[in-house]
């Protein structure tokens, strides 16, 4: 498995690829990741490096990239039979040079967008999107063996730019962990009779938490509703202070996954207004454990696929419309009751078992095909 950040980043990647790392594990697989930070049971430690213009940022996202130490990266390829790129990155492409050289078969997977990488820097410019595309696609997408992409909107924006390596999709998936439990427990206080209302995400700027704020200060409920945003970003002080307004500040947490069961299940409703997903893990982590979910409709998105309903979507970026849709939630508790059931159902068809035997099914692939040829 080879991905720059390992240690302490909670990204959707990095939070997927240790589930899967563990699943394999369980079932007798060796695993080694390769990642910057401490030495690890199963993991090659690489120097950890920063880009000097993004250095603020990637700190406070707790996103390092990983510098390919030759020699440790060779050693470490040798006693492999399928290399796993996660990110689209300096490591993933020298990893993928090397692991060519000596004819081992590359998977990778598209974890990371061209927006991801440009609208936190304030880049909007569709022109830039394109050119980090052909990047990503000339450096290594097309030098895979296969492409694993998280949902069929993953696929289709690789090969809409011309991808020419096989494809497979695979849900990143949700573990056994998310299911319904009484609400309350843990660390979850109690908010009475509140309507406690969940934004789920990265604090950065395509999650677009600060509209989910303005949306609740625009509510005829304002004064009812409890805003918990779960994450951890560079835009923690900046949403800080657009919710003191609010009669009722967001609480703010950055939780380990045990925790996050038990704030979903306090949940009334989570929105989702990110205008850029390859897929979502915290929609589907939520709607496991019975959270109704309002999403953002977004063209960059794919979280969309996940919604029960139109009466479950907004589009994207439009605060008056997301103030519609969620205070029509709001004012009808019996439709939000049933979701919780819905939800659920949704959920059960995005198992990470079912997402580990396609993965595994990849592996085996692209090990056969090495062989024969």
């Amino acid at each position: 498995m080879v991905i720059d950040s390992w240690d302490d980043a909670a990204n959707g990647g990095v939070v997927s690829t240790r589930r899967f790392s563990d699943l394999l594990r369980e079932r007798g697989h060796t695993v080694t990741v390769l990642a910057a930070g401490a030495p690890l049971p199963g993991k090659v430690a690489l120097p950890t490096f920063y880009i000097p213009f993004a250095n603020g940022i990637m700190r406070k996202m707790r996103l390092p990239f990983a510098w390919p130490s030759r020699r440790l990266v060779a050693a470490t390829l040798a006693r492999q039979d399928v290399v796993h790129v996660h990110f689209p990155f300096y490591l993933g492409i020298r990893t993928i040079t090397l692991a060519r050289r000596m004819g081992l078969p590359v998977v990778s997977t598209f974890h990371v967008q061209a927006e991801h990488l440009l609208y936190n820097i304030g880049i909007r410019n569709q022109g830039w999107v394109e050119r980090i595309y052909r990047f990503f696609l000339r450096t290594v997408y097309d030098r895979s063996d296969c492409v694993v992409c998280p949902s069929a909107f993953a696929e289709v924006e690789l090969k809409s730019r011309g991808l020419k390596a096989p494809t497979q999709v695979i849900s990143n998936g949700v573990p056994p962990t998310f299911r319904p439990v009484p609400p309350g427990g843990g660390s979850v206080p109690e908010f009475g009779d509140r309507f406690v209302l969940l934004s789920v995400g990265r604090l950065a700027r395509e999650k677009r938490h600060e509209l989910v704020i303005d949306a609740v200060r625009r509510s005829p409920h304002e004064a009812r509703i409890q805003l918990v945003i779960l994450g951890d970003g560079p835009m923690r002080e900046e949403l800080e202070a657009l919710g003191k307004v609010l009669t009722n500040p967001p609480v703010f947490r950055f939780l380990k996954t045990e925790e996050l069961v038990h704030w979903y299940s306090a949940g009334s409703l989570c929105v989702h207004a990110s205008e850029v997903e390859v897929e979502c893990m915290s929609v589907l982590e939520a709607m496991a454990c019975g959270l109704p979910c309002l999403i953002a409709r977004s063209s960059r998105s794919a979280t969309q696929q996940f919604a029960l309903s139109d009466q479950y979507l907004f589009e994207s970026g439009v605060v008056e419309d997301l103030v519609r849709k969620m205070d029509q939630l709001i004012d009808q508790p019996e439709v939000l009751a049933a979701a919780r059931g819905a939800s659920v159902r949704a959920a059960q068809g995005y198992r990470i078992e079912a997402s580990l035997d396609k993965l595994l099914a990849v592996y085996q692939s692209v090990v056969q095909r090495g062989r024969k040829d």
